[in-house]
């Protein structure tokens, strides 16, 4: 029995004239309904053959009463082919869940195919050097997918975004394939950035204990720092430069008077900056004013992180051969890129 709305009691008395159409039964038991005959019609297909008497129905005299005679009784009762049909109309959303389902594999699997035929038109076009950088950033992009704790809520906002976006027009179901562009986008546009920083920092080289001027007077300091550089860079390096011949400079941290801060020294061109770094040993030189200062790379943050990982595997490593203690040693990471080691320094009795 489904709920809606009234129950009927038996069946209506024949016309007085002619011959019935149909004699009404029970579709249970058999009997003959009559308006006498406690019995329930189909509301939906209305047959003479829908019918049902209360004893087959298993309710009560008392029941069957109270619920006729009660209007507001929102209670309908079906035959067992309406019952399935009613019944039934829930499968379309069963149905849309597959065909969305049917979707969203078609599109991968186009994604797929798309993947497959670029790495056929790399490996046609690209050197071998190409292709390796390729299949190194494609690996990046694949660890990050991967942590998907930290992309789920970038793919959120992105899909708010772009809802915001196309709200004052008629409603447009994202689909899975365009969010997925959009993240690896956005991942692409990333490492285009670190690119970027990492080859404008070629250029850098920061300078540590330089002399720093105590003055309130920015440009008094400036001045200072570009002075004693210049000298430096003549006196050490054999370097001739102008004011030209330096892009920027400027000291890292804040300014608080009582503490030399690192600074950082940007050359219009690489060529001064791989010069320095390739005759570091000028430094040892007997000129008093310039005993003392350090020259290192301006390095990315990614780099450093690269660089420890390093030097705490050269770490492990020695520390496994059993020799001498790891603090009797500096581990140093030399070279750029693909030439990055590390070699390790025997200190001595007095560092």
């Amino acid at each position: 029995m489904a709920s809606s709305s009234l129950l009927h009691q038996g069946c209506k008395p024949q016309s007085g004239g002619g011959r019935p159409q149909s004699v009404p039964s029970c579709c249970g038991c058999g009997i003959i309904v009559t308006k006498d005959t406690k019995a329930l019609q189909c509301e939906r297909c209305m047959s003479a053959g829908a019918w049902k008497c209360a004893d087959c129905l298993d309710l009560s005299s008392e029941m069957y009463d109270y619920l006729v005679a009660d209007s507001k009784v929102a209670l309908r009762w079906f035959c067992d082919t309406c019952d399935k049909v009613v019944m039934g109309t829930g499968s379309d959303s069963s149905a849309g869940q597959n065909e969305k389902l049917d979707l969203l594999l078609a599109a991968i699997e186009k994604l797929m195919l798309r993947y497959e035929n670029i790495e056929k038109e790399l490996s046609r076009k690209c050197d071998v050097g190409d292709l390796d950088r390729v299949d190194l950033r494609i690996k990046e992009l694949e660890e990050k997918f991967l942590k998907y704790d930290e992309l789920e809520p970038r793919v959120v906002s992105l899909e708010s975004q772009l809802q915001a976006n196309t709200a004052s027009e008629s409603f447009n179901v994202i689909s899975d394939e365009e969010i997925i562009k959009l993240v690896v986008q956005e991942e692409i546009n990333k490492k285009s950035a670190e690119d970027r920083d990492m080859e404008n920092r070629k250029r850098n080289v920061i300078l540590f204990r330089v002399p720093e001027k105590t003055t309130d007077n920015v440009a008094e300091r400036k001045t200072n720092d570009t002075t004693f550089v210049v000298d430096l860079l003549d006196a050490v390096w054999d370097i001739k430069v102008d004011e030209h011949d330096i892009e920027r400079m400027y000291r890292l941290g804040r300014w608080t008077g009582d503490k030399t801060r690192p600074l950082l020294v940007t050359f219009r061109n690489v060529e001064i900056k791989q010069h320095i770094t390739a005759n570091l040993r000028n430094l040892s030189q007997p000129i008093e004013k310039f005993r003392g200062i350090g020259v290192s790379h301006d390095l990315h943050p990614k780099e450093r992180e690269e660089n420890k990982r390093l030097v705490e595997e050269a770490k492990q490593n020695h520390i496994a051969t059993g020799n001498d203690g790891v603090e009797n040693y500096k581990f140093l990471v030399v070279g750029r890129d693909q030439n990055r080691r590390v070699i390790k320094v025997k200190r001595n009795s007095t560092a």
